[in-house]
């Protein structure tokens, strides 16, 4: 066995050991008295998101392999944007509790994509988005003529200049952060001959042309 090989089998172990931790931890919140609470969920926080991270991690390693071997670890199907971005704040709001999010996607609006990598890049956007401060989300999925177009906004700070201008990858305020480089690596992997997926980052204005908080798009053929 190579060593990447054993070390993908290491975190994918460490993925399943958090992911039990996690439910032994939530089942431990149900059955403690209501005032303890506040001292024991960020631990549920924090597991959730080593194991989102771990998750991540995997999915560089199977995005390598992929490239190298010329095989597809990702298929895609049809799927239902409505139900994956519901799926990802599911994921996400047991560690931001404090957040409002939105879903204003249609029901019958449908795409074509590997749902399992398009949730991995909606959670780490919404996780993007509550570390640099918002406290409201709004997700929005249309189809379109070249595919399917889905809309992450918040109402925070906004992107810094220096990674609207492609000097940083992350707004996350650790250095551990995949962010941006991550949601575009799951982008491009959706593609149809010749046109890959794509990401395209900015920031709203409100009308007094101040920044209103940050924009992501997401483009897949």
């Amino acid at each position: 066995m190579k060593l990447s090989q054993l070390q993908a089998a290491v975190v994918h172990d460490l993925k399943n050991q958090l992911q039990s931790l996690l439910d032994f931890e939530q089942e431990a919140l149900s059955r403690i008295p209501e005032q303890y609470h506040k001292q024991l969920t960020p631990i549920l926080q924090r597991t959730n998101r080593l194991k989102n991270d771990s998750l991540q991690l995997i999915t560089l390693y199977r995005f390598q392999e992929s490239r190298l071997k010329g095989t597809g670890h990702f298929p895609m199907d049809d799927a239902w944007p409505r139900d994956t971005i519901s799926d990802a704040i599911e994921a996400t709001s047991l560690q931001f509790p404090t957040i409002h999010f939105e879903n204003s996607t249609d029901i019958d609006c449908q795409g074509f994509y590997n749902e399992t990598l398009l949730q991995l890049a909606l959670v780490t956007l919404i996780t993007n988005s509550a570390q640099a401060g918002a406290s409201r989300i709004t997700l929005h999925a249309d189809e379109c003529a070249a595919g399917l177009e889905i809309r992450v906004r918040d109402n925070g700070p906004g992107f810094p200049a220096e990674v609207l201008d492609g000097d940083a990858i992350s707004t996350k305020s650790d250095a551990g952060g995949l962010g941006l480089y991550f949601v575009q690596l799951i982008c491009e992997h959706h593609q149809r001959g010749e046109i890959k997926g794509r990401s395209e980052i900015g920031n709203q204005q409100s009308s007094n042309h101040q920044i209103a908080g940050a924009e992501v798009r997401l483009y897949l053929p």
